[in-house]
């Protein structure tokens, strides 16, 4: 079909949602903001989730390196979504191009991928994206790859990213945020399950044209 399939990671590809928010947890002591609650924090967006934690802008950059390296040293322990590896199965053989756009680290990212044996199925990997920083990194993606470009991710900035870069988004709702706060933001596309997602990446790519839906 010719398109590019750019594809979150954590939430994504790995369930390491639950992992993340443990850790967060697990310091908040140490670092001084507050714990927070796994199913409230679901239906919040990022910054949202900044203000709950009491988490100032200031000390974002050295948490979110602290925690990618926690993240990197339990990388041999996230598993893949079910369903995910027949979905990138799935697409390649439809000839579909893959990248990976996320915040986590390349190493965490190289590991996960070559524990699952998908390594070779992503001709583009950005890594260590900041957090409020997609919509630029995108927009990079819209220079360096073939178009059309569509996404797949399971958050709100990710929705939010895609509006402003006006490429498709196939939301899942099976990561971060939940199927509900996933709607509101009307993405256009919402998959429950990988065998969903498949269904929808193949409409979203009939859809396009240049780039756009």
């Amino acid at each position: 079909m010719g398109a590019t399939i750019l594809f979150d990671f954590d939430g994504t590809l790995s369930d390491s949602v639950s992992l993340g928010l443990a850790l967060v947890n697990a310091y908040a002591g140490e670092f001084g903001y507050r714990e927070l609650d796994c199913g409230l924090a679901r239906k919040l967006s990022a910054m949202q989730l900044l203000r709950a934690a009491a988490i100032p802008l200031w000390k974002l950059p050295y948490l979110i390196h602290f925690f990618r390296r926690k993240l990197a040293e339990q990388a041999e322990e996230l598993q893949l979504f079910p369903g995910v590896g027949e979905l990138l199965a799935a697409l390649r053989a439809s000839g579909f191009e893959l990248g990976i756009l996320t915040s986590n680290s390349a190493r965490t990212v190289s590991v996960f991928l070559k524990k699952h044996g998908i390594e070779s199925y992503f001709s583009y990997i950005r890594a260590s994206v900041p957090l409020f920083g997609k919509t630029r990194a995108i927009r990079l993606a819209q220079r360096q790859l073939k178009p059309p470009l569509i996404y797949v991710g399971d958050e709100l900035r990710d929705v939010d990213a895609c509006r402003r870069t006006g490429i498709p988004i196939v939301s899942v709702a099976w990561g971060f945020n939940t199927t509900d706060v996933l709607r509101s933001r009307n993405p256009g596309f919402v998959a429950e399950t990988a065998a969903e997602a498949l269904a929808l990446l193949k409409t979203a790519a009939a859809h396009c044209d240049g780039g756009k839906p």
